[in-house]
């Protein structure tokens, strides 16, 4: 080591030894930086992640010595070439630290947070034409058994000064509205939206004035997931919400999904419940309840009640913006979707077979209901025909070279339990394996009935009631699918 800075002395111009040591310097660090991330992130294959490193090291070490043994004034040219050959590296490194940082920010960022957030709304009749302002020294109503009742009046009255009055129920807050008996109301946001659903009459009478919201912890915790191997089954829990808030938001649940994996026997199974499903909610006795409204209670009740329904174990929950389809659709460069039926949503016509869609028509495709005598079913089969279509473009080779598209897409609209170690054993072991997946979609059944639910007791509203053999058949499916 030392011939070479004598060598470098020699006929050199003052100063350039620092040149040299800097651009070597630099090459170095950036391959250290790039081992470190690619250690951190933990995605690539053992045997990936080991020949990149020896690459590096050798590339990085190799350079580093053509820069310290070159001399701009008697090798010009092969200090040139080792100088521009030292740019590139750097340049290639910075890019590989920018994907591995992008992932492991991802990875956080879609970490299911250990609260959610509960969308409060102030409301008032909108025949009265009041403003938030209006209701300054009157009395409000409130749910006088909703726990979260504490949190939600500090946050109202950082916004206008009020008494607040118990009611027993928020139907009968709604009543009392309505009648001019109490001048505003403070309602969960969720409820709002069963209230357009069950009782459009009344939801039109009424107007959102503004929107606080509030912190809760899970009101049934989901269960702590195990220790992730890389070829164990699990079962993932899908809720999809059709909303334009926060993904965490506490809300209805429009889609209502089983994710079976086999990753040994490369076998994922889709099960679709239709949102009207009439089932008990987990924790409740007496009346049941549209599956739909399990979500107004938090992600926990909508797990246990899938739990019970199909007597098995979840491991993890992906809770998803459908709303969101367009942008993650778009950044997959479109996708595959094969389609039972003729029909025309939006614009957009669809023939039996295959079609390919973007992201525009690939949320038409999920959202039409009214065109199927099956109406619910059909379209939560549709949802699924769209997932498989998305898994298929996920696990294409090709995507690669749109990750930053397909990150930045699925951010703020998808959050799940599944731990990053957990999501990174499976993106290893595909990026290893290169697995085709053997996909499997059906869906459960049933009778559409008028009947009295838990949530809204007052009238009766449309429900499906199950068909218990084709939940049998479903039970038994995803057994077989566990066991491989």
């Amino acid at each position: 080591m030392t011939d070479i800075f004598d060598d470098i002395r020699e006929d050199e111009a003052p100063g350039f030894p620092r040149v040299s040591l800097a651009i070597a310097g630099v090459v170095g660090l950036s391959s250290v930086v790039v081992i470190v991330v690619l250690l951190l992130m933990g995605v690539l294959p053992t045997s990936a992640l080991l020949s990149i490193i020896v690459i590096e090291l050798v590339f990085a070490c190799v350079l580093a010595f053509v820069l310290l043994r070159s001399r701009p004034q008697i090798h010009k040219v092969r200090f040139t070439m080792a100088t521009m050959m030292a740019f590139l590296l750097f340049v290639s490194n910075c890019a590989m630290v920018k994907v591995g940082v992008d992932y492991l920010r991802f990875s956080s960022n879609i970490q299911a947070p250990t609260t959610e957030t509960v969308a409060y709304d102030i409301v008032a009749l909108s025949s009265a034409s009041l403003e938030l302002s209006d209701l300054s020294g009157s009395f409000m109503a409130e749910v006088g058994s909703d726990p979260l009742g504490q949190a939600v009046r500090d946050e109202v009255v950082k916004l206008v000064e009020v008494d607040f009055t118990p009611s027993p129920t928020w139907v009968n807050m709604v009543e009392e509205v309505i009648s001019g008996e109490i001048r505003s109301m403070v309602i969960q946001d969720a409820l709002m939206q069963v209230l357009e659903d069950a009782d459009e009459e009344s939801y039109d009478k009424l107007v959102i004035l503004a929107t606080v919201d509030v912190d809760a912890n899970w009101v049934a915790p989901p269960p702590a997931p195990p220790t992730q191997q890389p070829d164990q089954p699990y079962v993932v829990y899908i809720s999809g919400i059709d909303t334009y808030g926060s993904i965490s938001s506490r809300s209805r649940s429009d889609v209502n999904m089983l994710m079976v994996v086999n990753p040994e026997s490369g076998q994922i199974l889709l099960v679709n419940t239709p949102r009207d499903f009439y089932v008990q909610f987990r924790g409740t006795t007496g009346l049941r309840d549209k599956l739909t409204h399990a979500g107004v209670y938090g992600i926990g009740v909508s797990i246990g009640t899938m739990e019970d329904l199909y007597d098995i174990d979840i491991d993890y929950y992906l809770r998803l913006n459908f709303s969101s389809t367009i942008t993650v659709v778009d950044a997959l460069g479109g996708i595959d979707v094969d389609s039972a039926y003729a029909f025309s949503q939006n614009g957009y016509k669809f023939t039996v077979g295959m079609n390919h869609l973007d992201g525009e028509a690939a949320l038409a495709f999920c959202r039409n209901r009214y065109s199927f005598s099956g109406g619910d079913r059909v379209r939560g089969e549709n949802q699924q025909r769209v997932i498989v279509g998305i898994i298929h473009r996920l696990t294409d080779p090709s995507v690669l070279a749109r990750y930053d598209r397909i990150l930045s897409a699925v951010e703020g609209s998808v959050e799940t339990s599944m731990p990053r170690s957990a999501i990174s054993a499976q993106v290893k072991t595909q990026l290893s394996s290169g697995q085709d997946w053997d996909i499997e979609t059906i869906s459960v059944d049933g009778v559409g009935a008028m009947d009295y639910t838990y949530t809204y007791p007052g009238q009766r509203l449309y429900v499906m009631v199950p068909n218990q053999a084709t939940v049998d058949t479903a039970k038994q499916k995803i057994r077989q699918t566990l066991g491989g």
